[in-house]
């Protein structure tokens, strides 16, 4: 049993299945055509796809159902080299498993046997503009953001200078003012408010906007307002794995924080452990300038730089 059949057994909330016709909503997709469209309700029940190479010589039970099937180059230019006997007993074997539906890459030209064997097997035929190779990662992401669990967390997601941040903190504290102030110095919005999780084909968290609130930001004061009117459409982002939270809380006298960088905080989404800055703020904190310098120090700590506890105890290992 793979990783995803794991996955599929052991998690409740994943949703059953997908139809075939909701992947043409996805325009990063690029399909310019579909084929027996009537069976476009067929379902999809994993979120892994694959390539149909070892059926199609004639080892049929390594596919696996309910899945959908790529067709790349390589077995487009596999079934033109047979001769037609051979060519159709090969599609009539092959289709007769009875797969979801069947992709083409790039926009490559099937023959009308192709359509009416898979007609006859209820199967659709979608065909891309896409690369192979770029068509299996779109098509495996968009699956995994269906399947995959999903957690919604109340907080401000941005993209600071490439890194995927959450911001959270209690209401009232100044995250969406911060994060307007971000997105003002050119950084990119995803999602305020709430933002839902769900783990990438990489086992990665991606979060993304709540369709009802997308390009909706509250600031106190102001209301609710469209930062797409204000900036402009590019400053929206749709979703955005995950690297780092940012935990915005009142500062307290009585608590001890953290002044030497020598402690390594993580905060867990899906069963993956984030780093986490926890930023205490008072009046007269420019908390959006804060942001910046924490993402800018993961940044170089994750390429490579020593903070000033290793130099210490570096040179202290070297007297």
């Amino acid at each position: 049993m793979d990783m995803i059949d794991k996955l599929m057994k052991k998690n409740k909330t994943i949703e059953n299945s997908i139809p075939v016709n909701s992947l043409l909503e996805q325009s990063d997709l690029e399909f310019v055509t579909m084929y027996n469209d009537k069976m476009g309700t067929n379902k999809i029940l994993y979120p892994k796809i694959q390539r149909p190479g070892l059926a199609l010589v004639g080892l049929s039970e390594y596919i696996k159902p309910n899945r959908i099937q790529i067709f790349g180059k390589t077995e487009m230019t596999y079934l033109s080299q047979l001769d037609k006997k051979d060519y159709e007993i090969k599609l009539k074997t092959f289709l007769s498993l009875k797969v979801p539906a069947i992709i083409i890459a790039e926009e490559q030209k099937i023959d009308d046997f192709f359509i009416s064997t898979a007609r006859k097997n209820k199967t659709p035929i979608l065909i891309s503009r896409l690369s192979t190779s770029l068509l299996i990662s779109r098509v495996s992401n968009c699956l995994f953001s269906h399947f995959s669990r999903k957690i919604r967390v109340h907080g401000v997601f941005l993209d600071v200078k490439g890194i995927g941040v959450l911001i959270i903190g209690k209401s009232g504290i100044g995250k969406s003012e911060a994060a307007l102030e971000l997105v003002n110095k050119g950084n990119h919005l995803i999602s305020d408010d709430l933002t839902e999780f769900f783990l990438n084909s990489n086992e990665e968290p991606i979060g993304r906007s709540i369709d009802k609130i997308k390009n909706w930001i509250e600031v106190r004061g102001l209301g609710i307002i469209n930062v797409v009117d204000i900036f402009g459409k590019g400053v929206v982002t749709d979703d955005k794995k995950l690297d780092l939270v940012i935990a915005i809380e009142e500062w307290s006298p009585k608590k001890k924080y953290d002044r030497l960088g020598e402690e390594n905080l993580f905060y867990n989404i899906l069963d993956k452990d984030i780093p986490m800055f926890i930023i205490p703020v008072s009046l007269g904190r420019n908390i959006s300038f804060l942001i910046e310098i924490a993402v800018k120090y993961y940044i170089a700590r994750r390429n490579g730089s020593v903070s000033f506890l290793d130099n210490y105890y570096k040179e202290n290992d070297n007297g």
